[in-house]
């Protein structure tokens, strides 16, 4: 073990120290230090600069300035052991896989400007001018945090080795200038995989059957801000704090018993820990959004009709249209057409026998007590019309300039590889640029900021003698170490009722803000939570919090290449309900008069004397639009509910209506997931 003293006097930084390391040979003397002095030791560490770099898995015959196979370079996956007995009578069988072409360089074009298939459609760009800069370059030091609580809270220090990827900055270097390469790398890779026949001598394509192809190319992001920490645990973690449970679980068809750890493991203690930051970023997209043109708008009112059979409600006719609907027109709509009847006073003839002798209304005399009619629900009959409102044109969609585009395809260039090979046996090298359309899975404008643990919730690699387990540590039920974890949401979490007193210093890492830098001109890496957002966003810098925009410029996911569209078609609607209600009189009738009988009903009439739009009032409801049927007998399997009242001002409200545009059909709009915490994981290999 050797360590490194300075006998010169001069302000060190990162790169000084790592060029007077190599160049000042009677500046520095090599000594050795023990491992518990070098735990002690915190420095600047290792400066590593990468400058005109990229690299590519190219064929084996590819020279300098050759012709020869690039991308074809892979790696093979070829599986080992035996099926299970209940794969092989399913007609399961191996898969042989290559991963060819994995590349790592810099866009084509210029970070922010616009990229197309010739870009995102190759998986090579150019190398990346400089990965950093000599004020911020990547860095491997040995640190050490003297505030760190182990799995009972009790503050210790660990010394962590890290590597660290330049910092990320919070105004971008200008578009064109070397460090700006950095925000804008390409990553890209294929791979064939074919299903094997075991029963086959392995020799070439024999005994290789349905191959898949897939190709995947992320043009336009970064890594700035990244960062790994590798460190031993903490301790802390008493038997009494954890134990196992048995579970029954099937494998492959047959039940057995499994053991399950629950709480927190004795085998976080003094462990290999790691804790990670990946920073995977597009670019801001808050004002990024897809736009609306040349809109049309044709305004209707549509009459609405019921089938009591059916129980729907269709379209009969269009009442009145134009690009602006007058009064005259709005008024002229609100007619009696398509009346249905919501009430019909109960009669033999109405309801098949259902009420006694001579019915409830058949005639005025039953209903009548010392000479008065009773009026009731016999005179009255209530109706009710639908008119529906609609708003609709057609437009023209443009997306927004494509800067970062993540694409997942199959597809090859008409013309190249066609056939059923792989480079590896004999094959040519695949083209993946697109035609005039271009398949495959589409991500815009990604931005991946995932905290994978930290030194007080560390990942751990471990086994148990014949598995293979990478767990993130459970947070114990510690107020020193959650506290540090959680983040306290005014909102739904007020510090008057929960944990009184008590800091929360979580926080979500962003493309915005990733918790508190020391360093000005740069963002922190100091976060708990993670974000994951895809196309256009909206951001709330007070509450560093972040959504979907959900509007028509959404964009982020699309099946096939988003391209612009024109002539789309969208609407909005509305439909309204008118009540009516007519009566009827009583007249003399039978021999001489001397009997009572209904005379006709008289003209359907809206439901109010002074505005006859409005509806009826149901005395029982208290609400801006209380209007229903007054009588609620179901004698014809018809009630009408509350509903939406037909407006004074038909014209006012259908003027106002505006469709609010269409994309095209393949843009399924944006996501976010924001403020994501792993509370706990532990993926676990096991035997076949």
């Amino acid at each position: 073990m050797a360590g490194c003293t300075s006998t010169v006097a001069f302000k060190k930084t990162l790169l000084a120290s790592f060029i007077g390391l190599c160049m000042s040979q009677t500046a520095f003397a090599l000594q050795e230090i023990s491992d518990e002095g070098l735990s002690q030791a915190t420095g600047e560490g290792i400066a590593l600069l990468p400058e005109n770099f990229s690299f590519r898995f190219n064929g084996a015959d590819t020279a300098n300035s050759g012709a020869g196979t690039y991308g074809a370079g892979s790696i093979r996956l070829i599986p080992v052991g035996p099926l299970s007995a209940t794969a092989t009578a399913k007609g399961y069988k191996k898969a042989d896989a290559w991963l060819y072409g994995l590349s790592l360089s810099q866009s084509n074009k210029n970070v922010g400007a616009a990229i197309n298939g010739s870009d995102w459609g190759t998986l090579y760009g150019r190398p990346i001018d400089s990965w950093g800069s000599a004020s911020n370059p990547w860095v491997i030091k040995t640190l050490t945090d003297d505030n760190v609580p182990n799995f009972v809270g009790n503050i210790e220090n660990v010394t962590y080795l890290t590597l660290e990827a330049p910092l990320r900055h919070t105004t971008l270097p200008a578009s064109g200038s070397a460090e700006s390469s950095a925000y804008n790398l390409k990553l890209g890779l294929w791979t064939d995989i074919f299903q094997r026949d075991a029963n086959i001598v392995e020799n070439g394509l024999d005994g290789l059957s349905n191959r898949l192809r897939l190709a995947a190319v992320w043009d336009g992001f970064s890594i700035n801000g990244s960062n790994l920490k590798v460190f031993q645990t903490l301790g802390g973690v008493s038997p009494a704090m954890g134990g196992t449970y048995d579970a029954l679980m099937k494998v492959n068809g047959v039940e057995t018993t499994k053991t399950f750890n629950y709480g927190l493991n004795t085998n976080y203690n003094q462990t290999f820990g790691v804790a990670g930051l990946v920073r995977l970023n597009s670019g801001a997209t808050d004002t990024k959004r897809g736009t609306v043109s040349n809109q049309t708008v044709t305004r209707e009112i549509v009459q609405v009709d019921y089938n009591p059979t059916t129980n729907t409600f269709f379209e009969n006719g269009v009442l009145a249209t134009g690009t602006t609907i007058t009064s005259a027109q709005g008024n002229a709509s609100n007619n009696t057409n398509g009346i249905r009847t919501s009430y019909d006073p109960p009669t033999n003839d109405s309801v098949s026998g259902s009420f006694p002798s001579g019915g409830m209304c058949t005639s005025p005399k039953p209903n009548t007590t010392g000479g008065s009619v009773q009026v009731g629900q016999c005179l009255n009959q209530n109706g009710f019309t639908t008119r529906r409102l609609r708003a609709k044109g057609t437009n023209s969609w443009s997306a927004p300039t494509a800067t970062s585009v993540f694409r997942i395809s199959t597809q090859e260039l008409v013309g190249g590889a066609t056939d059923n090979s792989t480079p590896a046996l004999g094959g040519v090298v695949p083209n993946f640029q697109p035609n005039s359309n271009a398949d495959g899975l589409f991500l815009y404008d990604v931005n991946m900021n995932l905290v994978l643990g930290n030194l007080y919730q560390p990942l751990m690699l471990s086994t148990d003698g014949n598995n293979f387990s990478i767990e993130l540590a459970r947070i114990p039920n510690v107020q020193e170490v959650y506290r540090r974890i959680y983040t306290r949401y005014e909102h739904i979490d007020p510090a008057a009722s929960v944990d009184s007193g008590v800091t929360y210093l979580g926080s979500t890492c962003n493309i915005y803000q990733c918790g508190n830098s020391n360093i000005s001109g740069y963002q922190g890496s100091k976060a708990t939570h993670s974000s994951i957002t895809i196309g256009s966003t909206e951001y709330n810098p007070v509450t560093n919090q972040l959504t979907a925009h959900k509007g028509i410029g959404a964009y982020g996911v699309s099946i096939g290449e988003l391209k612009s569209g024109t002539g789309l078609q969208s609407s909005v609607q509305q439909d309204f309900t008118q009540v009516w209600q007519r009566s009827r009189t009583q007249v003399n009738c039978g021999f001489l008069g001397l009997s009572r009988c209904w005379g006709d009903w008289g003209s359907w009439g809206a439901v109010a004397p002074k505005a006859p739009i409005t509806g009826q009032p149901h005395p029982s409801l208290n609400r801006p639009d209380p209007y229903e049927t007054t009588w609620r007998q179901n004698t014809n399997n018809q009630i009408l509910g509350i509903q939406t009242t037909t407006p004074a001002d038909i014209a006012g409200r259908i003027n106002n209506m505006q469709p609010t545009g269409a994309t095209v059909s393949n843009n399924f709009g944006s996501a976010v997931i924001d403020g994501l915490l792993i509370q706990h994981f532990k993926l676990t290999t096991t035997g076949l």
